[in-house]
């Protein structure tokens, strides 16, 4: 409970209280329902990216937590709610394992309903859960947004596809025009993260970096989800996520997109980096550099709702 008070992160599910008499742990309520409800349903190709890169952020800041580091052990799309503009937030918080000093830990391999095919097999085999058990998750999830197909056999299906220079035969037609070169991109980290051999998959940092390039090449203006999606009946006064800047936790005025991919505000990101630190404040990754470019688009977007509220 001490631990999973103090694990905060744009993208993991906020834990506000607990109720002793029923046993229970309250979280944060998301208006959407879980990622598993969506993939059989129209999310675009840019969506996904960026609900990717959003799981990936996550992980990197689990398992780079000090002085030990955080695993999930139950990574899948039903625990991955999604907010008012889809935004996309990892559950489940009570599954979170404190990694010890070898970062590993052995427990024993019951699994809950449908987590089979997001399990890692080396833990099914030996019990042993690392954080690389979380990437194989991951990879798992990164090809069923690519394709929209079940988790079982979609690492083979997808494989031969690539294989055969027909990958996009087997992307999900839904998403819409999928642009080559991205879907390979994403293909090609989503199997590398569900190898069998946990040895050969990347870390989430690694993951993240390969990423990275995938954002940077979305525009924001879309990102938002299509209009078939019915948004929950509060959204439209309510906030958007992706309007809130992640280090002061208000409303943009002067969105800047900084190194890492992420957008903040511009005072804030600015005082980050002139209080001398290097990495960024959402994965704690080094920064390849400190510039800053203006989110044109973002900020337009922003007054614009601004403008509708009043």
């Amino acid at each position: 409970m001490d631990v999973l008070s103090r694990v905060r992160h744009p993208n993991l599910v906020s834990l506000i209280g607990a109720c002793p008499e029923a046993r229970a742990l309250v979280y944060e309520y998301l208006p959407n329902g879980s990622l598993e409800e969506h993939l059989t349903r129209e999310l675009t190709w840019q969506v996904r990216i960026r609900i990717a890169a959003e799981i990936c952020s996550a992980l990197v800041f689990l398992h780079s937590c000090k002085p030990l580091s955080l695993v999930h052990g139950d990574l899948k799309p039903a625990n991955i709610l999604l907010g008012s503009n889809f935004v996309s937030k990892i559950s489940d918080l009570g599954m979170y394992r404190l990694l010890v000093r070898s970062s590993t830990l052995y427990h024993g391999t019951h699994l809950r309903k449908g987590a089979f095919a997001y399990t890692d097999p080396e833990l099914l085999s030996s019990g042993e859960i690392t954080a690389k058990s979380d990437v194989y998750s991951f990879g798992v999830i990164l090809l069923r947004l690519l394709t929209g197909r079940p988790a079982f056999g979609v690492s083979k299906v997808v494989k031969e596809a690539l294989d055969m220079k027909c990958l996009e035969r087997v992307l999900d037609a839904s998403a819409g025009d999928w642009p080559y070169v991205q879907a390979e991109k994403l293909a090609k980290l989503g199997l590398k993260c569900c190898d069998m051999n946990r040895r050969n998959r990347p870390d989430a940092k690694e993951a993240w970096k390969m990423l990275q390039p995938l954002m940077k090449s979305i525009s924001f203006a879309r990102l938002s989800p299509p209009s078939s999606i019915m948004l929950a009946p509060e959204s439209s006064s309510c906030i958007p996520s992706y309007f809130i800047c992640p280090i002061f936790k208000e409303l943009m005025r002067d969105p800047q997109i900084a190194a890492d991919g992420f957008t903040y505000e511009g005072e804030a990101i600015k005082g980050w980096l002139s209080s001398g630190k290097e990495t960024s404040p959402m994965t704690n990754l080094r920064l390849s550099d400190c510039e800053l470019v203006p989110n044109h688009a973002l900020r337009s977007a922003i007054q614009g709702w601004v403008q509708h509220q009043n």
